[in-house]
């Protein structure tokens, strides 16, 4: 596509018009008059010409992948490759997929002769996988009259996973012990079998190793020792309600803290993704690669329109887990029948493994006379709704403690915090 700039507007302007309004006024430049609009034509004909062989000599290319943290700079590379024997100015603009965005609307450059590189800088805004599909260059022509606009396919792949750089975060990529952290006292009893050794005043009856006394003839008891390589998996709820108020964010944000902190402990860590049935479950393991398989399978996570299968769900990870495992549960229970359904499937997973359940506490659920008195009518009924949806969750939450399963309500901005100290504590009291 070629425009024209303001320079041949101007050239058309000062001389190309006057020359064609002075021949009514002299009817003997006719000829002159005609001369000059030619030749001013044919300049910008050659310059036009000349000019649009230019954006074939200018090649670009890009990385196949680019990763970004959400709402941070991140500079994507662009190498350009010039196949004149001179420099060419060039005006470039990325055509932004959404959630992308980027400070600098338009980049003004000069691509010099053979390869060279620059960087654009880009923000993602929101989470997950986007595409840089095209990118348009204007340059112009070798007397400026024209700018020829060309636009070109590129492919790169935006990875835009979640911001782990908070304090709370980055404490846990440390090797070693963080400056004034406290040391608490494992209460309980491991139950990992270290060894064995004569019966002595004091020990336990239920220790005593009843086949190895009658082999030796003298009672034995079995010693055991704290676990420290156990299975920790995050089952993240991808359903339509994980959609509201931004909770699927919150849950990647913490599934991710959980792995940190399940490494910190020396424990495997697993995923599960899961709506009306199981998408993806990684295996539970250890590592810095495992680490970022367990990122790369989560970054791109979003909601589905669908209700969760809790039924499903439960089959499924009975048959896939035959280890006991600590499983916690990221999802959404706003729903009166999901809680009735949850509440029923989730029994039989629980004679197996540990259950913790989180749920996002949402604006409206809060005790009534918790806060400011209602100002009117309507802001009576909201506080009753939100009264009654308190309740239920409640309700909830006593009826799942008394089948052994622990569910936690989270504040909006502090989940990932608030689940890795749920994590921290069973490990403090040995309850797997």
């Amino acid at each position: 596509m070629i425009v024209p700039t303001t320079r041949l507007i101007l050239l058309s302007t000062l001389i190309v018009l006057p020359a064609v309004a002075l021949v009514p006024l002299r009817p003997g430049s006719a000829g002159i008059a005609a001369l000059v609009v030619t030749a001013c034509i044919s300049l910008a004909a050659v310059d036009a010409l000349v000019g649009a062989g230019r954006p074939r000599a200018l090649t670009v290319e890009t990385p196949a992948a680019v990763r970004l943290t959400q709402r941070r700079v991140t500079a994507v590379p662009l190498v350009f490759e010039n196949s004149s024997a001179r420099a060419l100015i060039a005006r470039i603009a990325l055509l932004m997929p959404h959630g992308i965005t980027s400070n600098q609307a338009l980049l003004a450059a000069e691509v010099p002769s053979g390869r060279s590189s620059l960087e654009w800088p880009l923000t993602g805004a929101i989470r997950g996988e986007r595409r840089l599909e095209e990118l348009q260059i204007e340059n112009s022509s070798p007397l400026g009259l024209w700018n020829i606009r060309s636009v070109r396919s590129i492919a790169c792949e935006l990875r835009v996973y979640p911001d782990l750089r908070d304090s709370a975060t980055a404490a846990l990529f440390q090797r070693t012990p963080v400056a004034g952290t406290r040391l608490f006292r494992q209460v309980g009893k491991g139950r990992e079998f270290d060894r064995l050794r004569q019966f002595m005043p004091g020990d336990s009856y239920e220790d005593v190793y009843w086949k190895g006394t009658a082999k030796r003839g003298a009672p034995v008891v079995k010693l055991y020792q704290v676990e420290h390589s156990q299975q920790v998996y995050a089952a993240l709820d991808c359903s339509r309600l994980s959609a509201l108020e931004g909770r699927l964010d919150e849950y990647v944000e913490a599934a991710l803290h959980l792995a940190l902190c399940a490494e910190r402990q020396g424990d495997r860590f697993g995923l599960i993704l899961f709506s009306d049935r199981v998408h993806s479950v990684v295996e539970a393991r250890r590592g810095p690669a495992h680490f970022r398989l367990c990122r790369d399978a989560i970054y791109n996570a979003q909601p589905r329109r669908v209700n969760p299968d809790f039924a499903e769900v439960c089959d499924s990870l009975q048959r896939k887990l035959r280890r006991r495992s600590l499983i916690v549960f990221l999802t959404c229970l706003d729903d009166a029948l999901l809680a009735e359904t949850f509440e029923r499937d989730v029994v039989i997973m629980a004679r197996r493994h540990l259950l913790l359940v989180h749920l996002m506490r949402s604006e409206e659920s809060r005790p009534m006379f918790a806060g400011h008195p209602p100002g009117n009518l309507e802001d009576a009924y909201s506080a009753l709704a939100g009264q009654l949806h308190w309740n239920r969750i409640r309700r909830l939450q006593l009826s799942l403690q008394n089948r052994g399963v622990r569910l936690t309500v989270l504040d909006p901005g502090r989940a990932k915090q608030q689940v890795a100290a749920a994590y921290l504590d069973v490990k403090r009291r040995q309850l797997l």
